[in-house]
């Protein structure tokens, strides 16, 4: 018997024809989301990253006037998670769906 035909048909066969499963994604017609700058396509996603860190700087000097900043346990992971939030949240608003 030859060395590569060892072993259960079925296991190496259902591994074999899951390989192709994750490019089955690739023919999908609607394609990522982009806005056109003076003639080259620019991702929408980076376009929601930006807005979200504006907002998270702009909440954040709203915290310093308010006083809520000094009491802030780990600022920069709480205003990272803002301006993630916000991201998503502006994703969501403008596309209607998930960005993933």
């Amino acid at each position: 018997m030859r060395p590569w035909a060892r072993g259960p048909l079925l296991p190496r066969f259902g591994l074999i024809s899951c390989l192709p499963m994750p490019l089955a994604g690739c023919d999908r017609p609607p394609a990522a989301p982009t806005f056109v700058f003076f003639g080259s396509y620019f991702p929408a996603w980076i376009v929601c990253a930006i807005l979200g860190v504006v907002v998270a700087v702009a909440v954040r000097k709203l915290f310093i006037v308010i006083g809520l900043d000094e009491v802030l346990p780990v600022r920069l992971i709480v205003y990272a998670s803002l301006a993630l939030m916000a991201a998503v949240g502006l994703w969501s608003l403008w596309f209607g769906g998930s960005p993933g």
